[in-house]
């Protein structure tokens, strides 16, 4: 009988063989061949309590819990649930505990793991291959019979099994941070299928639906939003938000000579600082805000209308964008960078906008 294989006794060594003492490991050497050569129908308990009283074991199944327990599990995972095996049931899993002589404890502690387990692995299996919870009610029913569980545990196990199926399709479908609409069709209909019912918090809403717009805006229509500002002819508006303009300046500042110095005492309250101080002038680049105001993003420019001035940039000057997760910098063909900075982290969204009108205009 599968997994077990016959083995050969162990022969006793020193003075165990001058004394031709049988070595008692060989009790389970011979349990094992027991199994190895018989059927389970064939074998009993009284057989293997022979075997103890062989080797003068008092209390076999204590005396080598560990290997009895471990027959136990390599014949779980050989037959339970294996289609078309005569071992499949639950009902043999327990003929061997008997004829091992297991305890119930030690049983039910070494059993329901593994056959959770296993059950887990054919649900997964079968729910992959089909995506029908409903159709497969029954099969798991009678697979949870053969497996001996529970009600609560084949619940616990389904819903488990259906929520990591749903949750890994949804990993898989925002893995590039874009969602389709035939992407979250199919989403929602694995959702029915399985009868799973997603629940999301405010920041995991509100990133699906990011990952939906920018979708949309790299393949679909642009949105389309109405602008307090006035538009040419066939100019529409595709973002729009508040936002603080920087550029970069250079600024300089005097810089005291910090070299070594002599203090002398004149009088007795006046003292007299000696040293060659010289002052120099540094400069350096800085990020400057400029201007705040509002930035509008339309199919034929970008107007950023300031509370100072404003400033129009044409798709055809845009040598460079610079993303960042709040804003964009642009570099022209002339003048300075112009560096946008949103009110909201909204820089991915802009980014995509501006490079889908200026692909748009090519």
């Amino acid at each position: 009988m599968k997994p077990f294989i016959t083995k050969s006794l162990v022969e006793p060594k020193g003075i165990d063989k001058l004394l031709k003492k049988i070595p008692v490991e060989n009790f389970i050497v011979e349990v094992n061949n027991l199994l190895a050569n018989h059927s389970l129908d064939e074998i009993s308990a009284g057989q293997v309590q022979q075997l103890a009283d062989k080797y003068k074991l008092k209390d076999a199944s204590q005396t080598f819990k560990s290997e009895l327990l471990q027959m136990l599990k390599d014949f779980i995972s050989q037959h339970l649930g294996v289609w078309g095996d005569e071992y499949k049931d639950f009902s043999s899993v327990q003929k061997l505990q008997n004829i091992l002589g297991i305890s119930e404890g030690d049983f039910d502690k070494e059993y329901n793991p593994l056959a959770i387990e296993l059950f887990k692995k054919q649900v997964a299996l079968t729910l992959n291959q089909t995506k029908k919870y409903k159709e497969s009610d029954q099969q798991f029913e009678q697979l949870r019979t053969q497996f001996g569980l529970t009600k609560h545990q084949h619940d616990q196990v389904l819903d488990e099994v259906r929520q990591s199926i749903v949750q890994t399709f949804a990993c898989k479908i925002i893995s590039d941070q874009r969602v389709s609409p035939q992407e979250k069709e199919a989403f929602d209909q694995l959702c029915k299928d399985l009868d799973v019912n997603p629940v999301y918090d405010s920041d995991s809403k509100k990133t699906l639906e990011r990952f939906e717009n920018l979708w949309q805006i790299e393949n679909g229509d642009l949105p389309i939003y109405e602008a307090d500002i006035f538009l040419q002819k066939n100019e529409n508006c595709h973002y729009q938000g508040s936002a603080k303009l920087f550029e970069i300046r250079t600024k300089s500042a005097r810089v005291k000579y910090r070299g070594p110095t002599v203090r002398l005492r004149i009088t007795k309250s006046l003292y007299y600082r000696m040293g060659d101080i010289k002052t120099t002038r540094e400069t350096k680049d800085v990020m400057t805000l400029i201007d705040s105001g509002n930035l509008y993003v339309t199919n034929k420019r970008i107007l950023f209308n300031g509370d100072k001035s404003n400033k129009i940039i044409r798709y055809s000057q845009i040598i460079n964008l610079t993303p960042y997760t709040d804003g964009v910098g642009i570099v022209r063909d002339t003048g300075k960078e112009s560096t946008f900075q949103l009110s909201e982290e909204d820089g991915e969204t802009l980014i995509a906008t501006i490079t889908r009108l200026i692909g748009d205009e090519q």
